[in-house]
């Protein structure tokens, strides 16, 4: 495996910044079951399963580009990260839209 020589370890700190957002999905996910209202609870354990899915994969994603951010950072390459930004913008907006329908409804 390669090994970043950064001194700030600013790659370990974007990852563990992924992890903690893939989990804050989970977590909300769980969430808009409990404040869901009776008459809603099945269409609310539908979202939080869809919201589980995306924590999942945003994790497994974020793994994989760990590994290459580590890789390109240690040969001076760049690392654009526009897609996996914009994906979890929009996955964000998602979720919490989910969220505040399961509150409301």
């Amino acid at each position: 495996m390669a090994r970043s020589f950064d001194p700030g370890l600013q790659v370990e700190r974007t990852t563990l910044a992924w992890i903690r957002t893939s989990m804050a999905f989970a977590v909300v996910s769980l969430l808009m079951i409990r404040t869901s209202r009776p008459e809603t609870v099945v269409v609310a354990v539908v979202l939080a399963l869809a919201g589980l899915v995306a924590s999942a994969g945003l994790g497994l994603v974020q793994r994989s580009r760990h590994r290459d951010r580590v890789t390109d950072f240690n040969e001076a390459v760049p690392v654009p990260g526009f897609r996996a930004v914009t994906a979890g913008t929009v996955l964000t907006l998602l979720l919490a839209g989910a969220a505040l329908w399961c509150v409301w409804s």
